[in-house]
C-alpha cells in the first residue's frame, strides 16, 4: 500500500444551512460546490468520500490511483456559517497555492476556460500556446492553484505555496527542515510577484514552496477558523516523527491518536500523519 504522506489538500466553501427536516445528502450541489464539483471532473476527479455534519457538507474527491506520482485528492468542504474574506491589497499570510499536475493540462486549461470556471491570474494564452510552463489561476471554490503538466517525479507534481513574511523566512525554512525532512533547495520566480523558496523532500516526495512578495507587502492572517473564512485551505503533510511535531505544533481539534491530527505549523492549517503509515 502507499504512504500516508500523500497529495491531500482541501479549501471550505460556504453554503447555506438545511431546511428544518431536510436530507443533507439529497441537496443538490448548486453555486460555488456545484461549480467544484464540476471543475474537478474536469480534472478527471471523482468523489470517493463523503460524510455529512452538523456545520456542512464534505465531499473528498480523488484522481488516479495511489501509487501513481501525480495523484491528488481534494476535500470540498463546505461549512454554513463560513463567510467570504474582506478583500486585501496583497496576499495574505499562509494563504495557499495548490499545484495540479495533468498529462493534458493545455487541453484541460481550455475545458476549464470554455466553461467560466477559472479566473487566469497568469498568461493564459501563453500556457496554452506552450510558451509558458505553468498557468496560475482561480477556481471556483476561491482557492487558487498552478495548472501543469503531470510529471514522473512525484516532489514535482506535489507541490503546496505558502505565502510567508520575510521576517519569518529563515525560522520557517528550519522548521519545515526540522520537523518534516523538507529541506531548502532552491529558489524561483513566482509569476513576478513573489519569491518561491523551494523545500524539498524526495522521499516520500513533495514540495513546500515559502512565497514571499517581491514588494515586500502581505497582509495578517484573518483568523484560524476553519469554519469561518470561505476559501481556508488546509493539506496533508507527513513526518517523520509525528509525536515530535505534535509537541511543536498548536493542537486545532484534539488528538484522538488516530493516523491523522489536525494541528496548526507555522500558520498552516495541517493533517498531520507519520510517514511509513500505509493508506
Amino acid at each position: 500500500m502507499a504512504d500516508m504522506s500523500i497529495a491531500h489538500f482541501g479549501t471550505t466553501l460556504i453554503e447555506p444551512p438545511p431546511s428544518e427536516g431536510e436530507d443533507q445528502a439529497s441537496i443538490p450541489m448548486t453555486g460555488d460546490l456545484g461549480r467544484t464539483d464540476e471543475f474537478l471532473r474536469i480534472l478527471g476527479a471523482e468523489i470517493y468520500t463523503k460524510n455529512m455534519y452538523p456545520f456542512g457538507r464534505q465531499f473528498i474527491y480523488k484522481r488516479g490511483e495511489v501509487t501513481d506520482p501525480d495523484y491528488f485528492e481534494k476535500d470540498t468542504f463546505t461549512s454554513y456559517t463560513a463567510v467570504p474574506l474582506p478583500e486585501t491589497a496583497s496576499p495574505r499570510v499562509a494563504e495557499t497555492i495548490f499545484r495540479l499536475p495533468h498529462r493534458d493540462a493545455r487541453q484541460i486549461a481550455v475545458s476549464l476556460m470554455e466553461r467560466g470556471l477559472i479566473k487566469p491570474l497568469s498568461g493564459y494564452d501563453e500556457f496554452v500556446n506552450g510558451s509558458s510552463p505553468a498557468l496560475f489561476f482561480a477556481g471556483p471554490d476561491r482557492q487558487q492553484y498552478e495548472l501543469i503538466e503531470s510529471s514522473k517525479v512525484r516532489h514535482r507534481n506535489h507541490r503546496v505555496y505558502i505565502w510567508t513574511s520575510d521576517k519569518d523566512l529563515e525560522n520557517h525554512k528550519s522548521g519545515y527542515a526540522e520537523n518534516f525532512d523538507i529541506r531548502f533547495q532552491d529558489t524561483e520566480d513566482f509569476y513576478g510577484i513573489g519569491t518561491a523558496h523551494l523545500l524539498v523532500r524526495e522521499d516520500p516526495g513533495v514540495t513546500i514552496a515559502l512565497l514571499t512578495p517581491k514588494n515586500g507587502e502581505i497582509s495578517p492572517k484573518h483568523s484560524f477558523d476553519i469554519f469561518k473564512d470561505a476559501g481556508y485551505s488546509h493539506f496533508r503533510l507527513g513526518s517523520p516523527n509525528k509525536s515530535e511535531v505534535l509537541s511543536n505544533a498548536e493542537e486545532a481539534f484534539p488528538d484522538g491518536g488516530g493516523p491523522v491530527a489536525y494541528v496548526h505549523f507555522q500558520n498552516s492549517y495541517l493533517e498531520l500523519v507519520q510517514i511509513g503509515a500505509e493508506v
